[in-house]
C-alpha cells in the first residue's frame, strides 16, 4: 500500500476479488474500512481513496486501470442449475417460507436449506430472534441489488459471530436470488443482500451461496422498493453509508434518506 499524503493513500485490488466482494483495508489514519468492490473494478487495478476533510470518512477517490493482462482465477469447474432445477429444489418438501414485511408491501422468501443449509439456519434463527425488525434498506442499487440488516443496536448485532461458508452448490445468482453479504471467506453474518438481475459472475464463491429465493408472484413487490439513491459511499454512491446507519441508528436515514423502504419484521414457517 502506498501512502500519498496524508488524506489520500491507494492499494491494488488482489486476485480473485470479484464484483460485490468487500475488501477490508486500513486506512492510514489507522480506521479499517470495509469496502464492497465496484462492478467495474478488477484486480490489479489501483484504487485510490481519499479522506473527505468535514465529516472524516474515507470514499473513493479514482480507480487507475492496471497495464497488466488480467489473470482468470483457477476455480472448480461445478455445473450450474437450470431454471427447472431451481424450481425443483425450492418445491421440496424441507424447504420454508420467510416473509419479509416491508413499507412496499410482503416478499416472500422460499429457504432451501439444501443450496446452503448453515446459511439457511442463521437466516432463520436470525428472523426467530426478531433480528429483522425496522431495519432500513440502506442499499439499493437499481438493476444491481437491495441490501439490509445494518443495526445500530451493538447489543443485539454482537451476538452473531460470522458462520463458516457453506459448499457451492451451482445455484446460480439470478432476479429474487438472497444470499448473505460478506467480506470474504467465512464472514457472513447478519446482513442480507437480495438481487435484482442476473449476474453469473457472482456465485463462484462459497460465501456468496444463495440460501433462498424471491417468489415469483412478490418478483414486483421486490422491484418496487426505492432506489433512487444509488450505491453507497464506499463503493462511489451517494447513498446512505451504513457507518453513520451504524453510529446513529434510523433517525440518520428518515432524517437524511427519507424515501428509503424499510424491512419493518420477519417471519418463518413450514410450507
Amino acid at each position: 500500500m502506498a501512502a500519498e499524503e496524508a488524506e489520500t493513500f491507494s492499494f491494488e485490488v488482489p486476485e480473485g476479488v470479484t464484483p460485490g466482494t468487500t475488501m477490508k483495508v486500513v486506512a492510514p489514519d489507522g480506521v479499517q474500512l470495509h469496502i464492497p468492490t465496484p462492478g467495474n473494478v478488477k484486480p490489479g487495478d489501483q484504487m485510490a481513496l481519499q479522506k473527505n476533510p468535514e465529516t472524516g470518512k474515507w470514499g473513493i477517490k479514482h480507480i487507475i486501470r492496471s497495464e497488466k493482462p488480467g489473470k482468470t482465477p483457477a476455480t472448480t469447474e461445478l455445473k450450474t442449475k437450470t431454471a427447472e432445477e431451481i424450481a425443483m429444489d425450492l418445491s421440496q418438501a424441507h424447504v420454508c417460507k420467510a416473509t419479509l414485511q416491508t413499507t412496499k408491501g410482503a416478499i416472500n422468501i422460499r429457504i432451501c436449506p439444501m443450496w446452503a443449509p448453515k446459511g439457511a439456519q442463521r437466516f432463520l434463527q436470525l428472523i426467530t430472534d426478531k433480528y429483522y425488525t425496522d431495519l432500513a434498506i440502506y442499499r439499493a442499487v437499481p438493476g444491481f441489488l437491495i441490501q439490509f440488516g445494518v443495526t445500530s443496536n451493538t447489543v443485539q448485532s454482537s451476538k452473531y459471530e460470522a458462520i463458516p461458508d457453506d459448499e457451492l452448490r451451482g445455484v446460480p445468482v439470478t432476479e429474487g436470488m438472497v444470499c448473505f453479504a460478506a467480506s470474504g471467506a467465512n464472514t457472513r453474518a447478519a446482513t442480507i443482500c437480495i438481487f435484482l438481475g442476473e449476474f453469473p459472475q457472482l456465485g463462484k464463491n462459497s460465501w456468496e451461496t444463495p440460501i433462498g429465493k424471491v417468489c415469483d408472484e412478490d418478483l414486483a413487490v421486490l422491484r418496487s422498493i426505492y432506489t433512487g439513491y444509488g450505491d453507497m459511499p464506499q463503493c462511489g454512491g451517494s447513498g446512505p453509508d451504513p457507518i453513520q446507519l451504524q453510529d446513529k441508528g434510523n433517525s440518520y436515514i428518515v432524517e437524511e434518506f427519507p424515501k428509503c423502504d424499510f424491512v419493518e419484521s420477519a417471519t418463518w414457517a413450514t410450507l
